[in-house]
């Protein structure tokens, strides 16, 4: 009978288990099996491991049908995740673009709110202007009842002056004699004066102190004014009137004119300039009124207030 020695405790066996994994043979109580349990094993003799390897090794049991799939579906996700990776950086680009929308979303939001409060303004000023609409309208309604109110007291104080005629230019003097100054002017352009023609005679004040004082003369009748003042235009178209030829001291150029209100005078003032810049060679006044022409065949336009000056320019 063959001899080894023990695995376990190095002392000589003559028989005990063989271990499948070490390959070395025990005895049974180093073994930890009794002889009797040893041989009633069969057919398991082939896979007894000693205590030993017991504890350092674990026989794997074959893989079953279940487990072969399952490795089978990991290897595959696997490999799909190693397709996936390059995703990852369209993963992060798509968060930033997410992020860039949320940002975008928001400044749309602030937009919208400051859109929404541009729009309230714009109403608010539409309201307004509609309010400031209203309030012109009145205005100008306003305007034009006080500038018809003006043309009917300038129409009415001038109509008292009717009867009126402003001379300047005659010096003044003191103590001076205004009938007897007329009296002359009257001879000088072959329309003599009588005191029952007169209803009075005064120097009215003038802006320009330095000026001699206008001389007016308020006739008894319309009828003796307007001829005094024709016969005064008449006597100019052959030799200018002037202080000095007729008895006066000096030699101022004298006018004798209807006796227009301020408003006349400002107006006729205006228009004498219109009419230079635009080339027309007439201005008068007849009658207390303002004309103009252009030339001696165009039609005539009469003067009433600043709007009429629109025909000239």
């Amino acid at each position: 009978m063959d001899t080894h020695n023990c695995g376990a405790c190095g002392e000589l066996l003559s028989e005990g288990p063989h271990c499948t994994i070490c390959n070395q043979e025990l005895h049974f109580h180093c073994a930890g099996i009794t002889e009797a349990g040893y041989r009633k094993l069969g057919d398991r003799k082939s896979t007894w491991r000693c205590v030993k390897c017991k504890q350092t090794h674990s026989i794997q049991p074959p893989l079953s049908p279940k487990v072969e799939s399952d490795a089978l579906i990991l290897k595959e996700i696997r490999a799909l995740s190693d397709k996936l990776a390059p995703f990852e950086c369209l993963k992060d680009e798509v968060i930033a673009l997410r992020t860039e929308f949320a940002d975008l979303k928001s400044s749309l939001n602030n937009t919208n709110v400051a859109l929404k409060e541009f729009n309230n303004k714009i109403k608010d000023f539409e309201q307004r202007l509609v309010q400031i609409e209203k309030v012109q309208k009145h205005a100008n309604l306003i305007q034009t009842r006080l500038e018809k109110l003006e043309q009917e007291s300038n129409s009415v104080e001038q109509w008292s002056r009717m009867n009126n005629v402003e001379i300047k230019g005659v010096p003044q003097a003191s103590g001076e004699n205004l009938f007897e100054i007329i009296s002359k002017i009257g001879s000088k352009i072959q329309y003599p004066i009588t005191k029952t023609q007169v209803n009075f005679v005064t120097r009215v004040p003038t802006r320009e102190k330095e000026h001699n004082k206008p001389i007016i003369i308020c006739f008894c009748n319309r009828y003796v004014k307007e001829d005094f003042v024709a016969a005064a235009r008449y006597a100019s178209k052959t030799s200018h009137l002037t202080s000095g030829n007729m008895g006066f001291v000096g030699n101022n150029r004298i006018y004798i004119n209807d006796h227009l209100t301020m408003h006349n005078k400002t107006l006729l003032s205006k228009t004498k300039k219109a009419a230079v810049e635009m080339n027309f060679r007439y201005v008068w006044v007849k009658h207390a009124k303002i004309h103009v022409r252009k030339t001696d065949t165009s039609h005539i336009i009469m003067v009433k207030s600043e709007r009429d000056l629109t025909k000239i320019v």
